[in-house]
């Protein structure tokens, strides 16, 4: 009795010092289970690592949460640096950083299956060297790069099932040499390196099934390493489509073969001198070993001046044709055929000379009459256009005499020096510059005479004459210039026949300062205006007639007979 009492009391007093980490709050339950301190998570809505857990927990289940990344040290960070067993399947993590599981170095199994993981960094699990299970089977990965995995010497499985995995480096698995069991059944693989697993000594599972295995050349070497290495799994061809279905270990190696592929050799034409000698060629690959021929215009080749040069037993090969001596005999189409058991292929090499073409040149002389000839058409179509003009110009002439000359016309200032140069006037200025009468002159075809005056040194500046008047007077300077002319009329001359010699009234004189005026001849007073026609700045004219009522003078001077409307012989012009 005594004895039963000691043990429930001794079983009593240790329950009040179990310690406190199975009273882990909500959501988490923490129990042991298999010998181990477990926190059970699994599907309570947490969306990172728990902070509230004791740090003796050996593992922890967090399935069925959404929790999208695992930061760098996220275990550590909380305290669980004891932790042996982690599960995270159907968590929705994206994002692992590779230091996640930092200081985790009793870590033995992980399993991050069906999340969104499309990158492992190759040092995610550096460190946990106890790592003897993985399995990340479902996530999206798609590519294993070489060395993915850190040293890891304990790994015995790996779970990469679902992973959407296309294609898988020789190396990848290099640093897990110790693996016994590999699943990457339902990928996307169509080939595989004979050196991925060679050398795995402990590995006694490997699970490839349902991929879409190609079987061809680049899969013979693994093929017969897996079918050699009595691994469990039977796997069938998905392509070629002659092969489908089959069997791997039932189909010879042979067939898994490659059908040619040739391709020119520099080029698809190639260029020759007449007389020398070329070469050219074709690049064969093609598994098992093509035979190649060629072909010179669809037909087999047997000049004996071709040479050719071939490399056998090869799976890479160059055939090379060399043609010496080329004439017009060796142009034309080579084809080189390559063929093994699976197909045909063929390429097409051209042999070309260089054309000769002949062109006519012109010699020295036949090219200064070219330029003779191009020089007199050029003439002859220059001196056609000043023909054309000035007969433009003439006819335009014409029609304005015929039309006469109007009371007012507008001028330029060079057609107003012109007109005043070939129009008689008075000067105002008694000079004694006067012009004789010259009796052989028609004054309807030849201008008369103009006086020119210049003032003496030094020079006194005044306005222009009204004929190079503008509204804005120029920068510089101008002289006086002054224009006298006189002409005898016949008073019974028919003035409608001279229409530029109009009637004016007498320009009254202007008084110039500055300079002398030498006093006039005296001159007997004639019967009417021996002075004629003045001409005004504007370019008309009028026709100034002797008063009627004046009283004939004392003495009458004779009056020169001239020719009707006959201009002033010139004497001289001063300046």
């Amino acid at each position: 009795m005594g004895s039963t009492v000691f043990v429930l009391s001794l079983t009593f007093a240790l329950a009040l010092s179990a310690p406190d980490w199975m009273d882990c709050p909500a959501p988490c339950q923490c129990k042991w289970i298999s010998g181990k301190k477990t926190a059970y998570c699994r599907k309570q809505g947490i969306t990172s690592i728990p902070t509230f857990l004791d740090e003796g927990m050996q593992v922890l289940n967090l399935s069925l949460n959404t929790i999208p990344k695992l930061p760098k040290a996220a275990f550590q960070s909380v305290g669980l640096i004891h932790l042996q067993k982690i599960y995270l399947t159907n968590s929705g993590i994206s994002e692992i950083h590779q230091d996640a599981f930092k200081d985790l170095i009793i870590l033995v199994e992980v399993d991050l299956s069906n999340n969104l993981i499309s990158y492992l960094h190759p040092k995610t699990f550096h460190g946990n060297e106890r790592l003897r299970l993985l399995y990340l089977s479902g996530n999206p990965l798609g590519t294993l790069s070489e060395a993915q995995f850190p040293v890891l010497r304990h790994l015995k499985i790996l779970y990469l099932e679902q992973c959407q995995l296309e294609f898988i480096h020789r190396n990848a698995f290099v640093n897990i040499p110790t693996l016994t069991t590999v699943n990457l059944q339902h990928n996307f693989l169509r080939n595989l390196s004979e050196a991925t697993f060679r050398g795995f000594s402990y590995l006694t599972t490997l699970e490839l099934e349902g991929n879409p295995w190609r079987c061809d050349c680049e899969l013979r070497g693994f093929r017969d390493w897996f079918v050699s290495s009595k691994l469990a799994g039977s796997l069938m061809c998905y392509e070629p489509e002659s092969l489908n279905g089959q069997i791997w270990k039932d189909t010879p190696s042979t067939e898994f073969a490659c059908p040619p592929q040739v391709f020119a050799y520099p080029q698809h034409q190639v260029q020759a001198e007449a007389g020398g000698n070329i070469s050219f060629g074709c690049h064969v690959l093609g598994d098992p070993e093509p035979q190649v021929s060629w072909l010179y215009e669809g037909h087999p080749i047997n000049h004996t001046w071709l040479v050719m040069q071939a490399e056998e037993g090869l799976l890479e090969k160059w055939v090379n044709i060399t043609i010496s001596n080329v004439s017009d005999a060796d142009v034309g189409l080579y084809t080189c055929v390559a063929r093994n058991l699976l197909d045909i292929d063929e390429v097409n090499v051209t042999l070309v000379l260089p054309e000769v073409v002949t062109a006519t040149t012109l010699s020295k002389s036949d090219t200064a009459v070219v330029w003779w000839g191009l020089m007199v058409i050029s003439v002859t179509l220059g001196l056609s256009t000043v023909i054309a003009v000035v007969a433009v110009c003439c006819a335009r002439k014409r029609n304005n005499m015929r039309h006469g000359l109007q009371a007012s016309v507008s001028f330029t200032d060079q057609e107003k020096k012109l007109l005043d140069a070939s129009i008689a006037t008075t000067t105002d200025r008694g000079t004694g510059s006067m012009e004789a009468i010259g009796p052989d002159l028609d004054i309807m075809d030849q201008p008369v005479h103009i006086t020119i005056e210049r003032e003496p040194v030094p020079m006194v500046v005044f306005p222009p004459p009204p004929e190079f008047s503008t509204s804005v007077l120029p920068a510089g300077a101008y002289g006086n210039i002054f224009i006298s002319v006189s002409v005898s009329r016949d008073p019974t001359a028919d003035i409608s026949r001279c229409p530029d010699l109009l009637d004016l009234p007498p320009r009254p004189k202007r008084v110039y300062h500055g300079m002398a005026t030498l006093p006039r001849r005296p001159i007997p007073p004639p019967n009417y205006d021996n002075m004629g026609p003045r001409v005004t700045a504007g370019g008309s004219s009028t026709l100034s007639l002797p008063d009627a009522t004046a009283a004939p003078a004392q003495t009458e001077l004779p009056i020169p007979k001239l020719p009707l409307c006959a201009p002033p012989a010139q004497e001289f012009v001063s300046l």
